[in-house]
């Protein structure tokens, strides 16, 4: 192994390490009451390798969402060529879905934990933006090949996908329902929106 793989290899599992850390310590005192000096010993490492590592405290809860994007990522290349656009998003939608609901108690803490967080709020993360436009591109693709209703643009589509799928980690937090019933329903609302034109209300 070269020293720059082994250099990457160190870098990945003391991320990691720290990353493990905060959430432990997340759990017993609460994201407000744990500080980065406590997540950096409890690792094993540096105050300076955690900042370099995550830049703030907020950073570790994005780290997260990384992982569900390279889901995302490896889900949508793991197909052929051929692969319809339509199976491809619920395969990510589902994907992430069930990643999330394996992590839960993990992904409440990094959900409650992010809402705190204006700059969380008010701008979208590089995974989520990332996850966003590859789901954008799907629609695309699908609304050419006529599997998805042209009237509405793409990213308005992707908009209500993401809506609903935020909805359904909300569901999982709460322990609210079977996960693949809840993924059934899920998206057969979002079949019955991204498929027809519905008439306008009234």
């Amino acid at each position: 192994m070269g020293a720059s793989r082994l250099r990457e290899k160190k870098s990945v599992l003391a991320k990691r390490a720290l990353y493990a850390a905060a959430m432990e310590l997340f759990r017993e005192h609460g994201f407000e009451n744990t500080t980065v000096e406590e997540i950096a010993e409890r690792a094993g490492f540096s105050r300076a390798t955690f900042f370099n590592h995550f830049g703030t405290k907020q950073g570790v809860l994005r780290f997260y969402g990384q992982g569900l994007e390279d889901l995302a990522q490896r889900l949508a290349a793991g197909t052929g060529p051929d692969a319809s656009p339509l199976e491809l998003i619920r395969g990510i939608v589902f994907g992430m879905a069930r990643e999330v609901a394996s992590h839960r108690e993990e992904v409440k803490i990094i959900y409650t934990s992010s809402l705190c967080d204006p700059g969380y709020l008010l701008e979208k993360t590089p995974a989520r933006r990332r996850v966003g436009e590859l789901l954008a591109g799907l629609v695309e693709r699908a609304q050419k090949q006529g599997q998805m209703r042209a009237d509405l643009p793409a990213q308005e589509l992707t908009r209500h996908i993401s809506a609903v799928y935020q909805g359904v980690v909300l569901s999982i937090i709460a322990e609210s329902g079977g996960l693949e019933a809840l993924l059934d329903s899920a998206w057969r609302f979002i079949l019955g929106g991204a498929t027809h034109a519905g008439s306008a209300p009234r």
